[in-house]
């Protein structure tokens, strides 16, 4: 193969992959009105549950949104920008939750991960575990691709008031709860 054939195989290589990064980037449309479907979707999973003692519980999210805001956090144990997040999602939980922000985390992972992992972080805010289910509802909520993490901030009504797609940091939650005038110092 000639020094051409090689530039020319590598040319199209890196082509094909710009192209196929492009169209399979998660879309995340933002006028979507996706929030009446999100909150059916949740109320309908059966497989959304929390651990109580040992038996599973069927959770409404309904039952978990704050006051204000909710923050909705897609994860899996073997995501590790979840994992880099998790630590703000708690010091938020435990500084902002009387101020009727509210944290939910849902696994996109069986119990069985999930809780050594949980454990060892000291995470103590809600989880729900959907396993699969998780899928259908990150499609349904603007995320198709079913990229982690995930999140979804939702109003007190259950509406999606903004989404975002990759690691949470903590100027995204500063902005947030500036939203509803909720100032901490992270």
């Amino acid at each position: 193969m000639t020094k051409l054939h090689k530039i020319s195989i590598a040319l199209i290589a890196v082509i094909a992959f710009a192209i196929g990064f492009i169209f399979n980037s998660a879309h995340i449309d933002e006028n979507a009105n996706s929030s009446a479907l999100l909150s059916a979707e949740l109320q309908q999973a059966s497989e959304l549950s929390t651990p109580d003692d040992a038996d599973f519980v069927v959770a409404k999210l309904d039952d978990l949104l704050g006051e204000k805001l909710t923050l909705v956090n897609f994860w899996a144990s073997w995501c590790a920008p979840c994992r880099d997040e998790m630590p703000l999602f708690e010091s938020v939980y435990k500084a902002a939750k009387t101020n009727g922000f509210e944290v939910v985390g849902i696994a996109i992972d069986n119990y069985q991960n999930a809780k050594p992992m949980l454990d060892s972080m000291g995470i103590t805010y809600p989880i729900l575990y959907a396993e699969n289910t998780g899928m259908d509802i990150m499609g349904i909520s603007g995320n198709p691709q079913g990229l982690l993490p995930y999140t979804l901030i939702l109003n007190s009504d259950g509406e999606i008031v903004d989404q975002l797609l990759g690691l949470v940091k903590e100027k995204h939650m500063v902005e947030w709860l500036k939203k509803v005038d909720i100032e901490l110092n992270l």
